[in-house]
């Protein structure tokens, strides 16, 4: 009689906590994976500020900062500081873009796909 109550118990356990469990991926599915935007090429949907690291040998710079502006505009910065002979430079550009828009730094080619008022979904082409 014990071991069955033990086993009802866990069971119970489990089934409580199992819609938590399955919330979690939803909540990390939120949050873009970069990682992969190094070469220039990758696609995310995203809700706050993101910056990834991107090939300064390929590019001439080495960080891609994406916001948006306000609810239509989505900027895509790449400023960077400089120390050149003891002097600091800011180097780089942003492009802000309407849903649809296509913009270029660098050779660093990407799209806006979609702009709402939660988030926005990028494609960068390399």
């Amino acid at each position: 009689m014990k071991r069955l109550t033990l086993t009802a118990l866990a069971l119970a356990c489990a089934l409580a906590t199992a819609p938590a469990l399955a919330a979690q991926p939803a909540a990390a599915a939120a949050k873009p994976r970069l990682s992969g935007c190094y070469d220039g090429k990758c696609k995310f949907t995203f809700k706050y500020v993101v910056s990834f690291r991107i090939s300064s040998k390929k590019y001439g710079f080495s960080k891609v900062i994406v916001y948006k502006a306000d609810a239509k505009t989505v900027v895509v910065d790449t400023g960077f500081n400089r120390r050149i002979g003891g002097r600091v430079f800011t180097a780089g550009g942003n492009v802000a873009l309407w849903e649809g828009g296509w913009g270029n730094l660098s050779g660093l080619k990407f799209r806006v796909l979609k702009v709402t008022k939660l988030g926005a979904t990028l494609h960068f082409l390399g």
